[in-house]
């Protein structure tokens, strides 16, 4: 029997759809320390959320003129933001609460074989010349461990039986050991 590594697994999940007025109206539905990651026009920033406090590498920051899409996440809640007609909208899921729903999880592997930790983040690089910053201390090395995405992806049933996907979100940044790696 082949082994996908997608397992089914149930939690009581909820969502709430939003049109967000400013940047204060994060703090309405995400109280505990969090990941983001900020999808600029011209750049992507990964950093943490904290009590309404936004902390990127080398003090950047978030111009919402530049904003197209925004994660904010930890292992119990998302808020997940984007344009749409020229509104800033929105989609907060909380784990903690709310109905019985299926959903499985994968790791998606963020490029960058090369780690250097450097002030509370780690810049992962590749030959190619891909940088990406996280923050935190992780090891990356294309041989032995690289560092992923935990997703989540939660499951409806049409009409009862066929299943689909409805929704996603990030969960949590995870240090993975490559198969086979020595």
């Amino acid at each position: 029997m082949y082994n996908n590594g997608l397992i089914l697994n149930t939690t009581n999940s909820r969502t709430e759809n939003m049109e967000i007025i400013g940047i204060n109206d994060f703090g309405k539905y995400i109280k505990d320390k969090s990941f983001v990651i900020a999808y600029l026009d011209n750049e992507v920033l990964f950093g943490t959320y904290n009590n309404g406090v936004f902390e990127f590498h080398k003090n950047k920051y978030i111009e919402l003129e530049y904003l197209k899409r925004l994660r904010i996440f930890n292992k119990n809640e998302e808020l997940h933001i984007w344009y749409s007609n020229g509104k800033l909208i929105g989609r907060y899921r909380t784990d903690t609460e709310g109905e019985e729903t299926d959903f499985i999880e994968a790791n998606q592997v963020i490029f960058g074989t090369k780690a250097q930790y450097e002030n509370a983040y780690t810049i992962l690089t590749e030959e190619r010349g891909v940088q990406v910053v996280l923050p935190g201390e992780w090891e990356a090395d294309s041989n032995k461990k690289r560092v992923a995405i935990k997703t989540r992806h939660y499951i409806e049933y049409l009409n009862g039986y066929q299943a689909s996907y409805c929704d996603s979100r990030f969960v949590d940044f995870v240090q993975l050991p490559i198969k086979g790696g020595n």
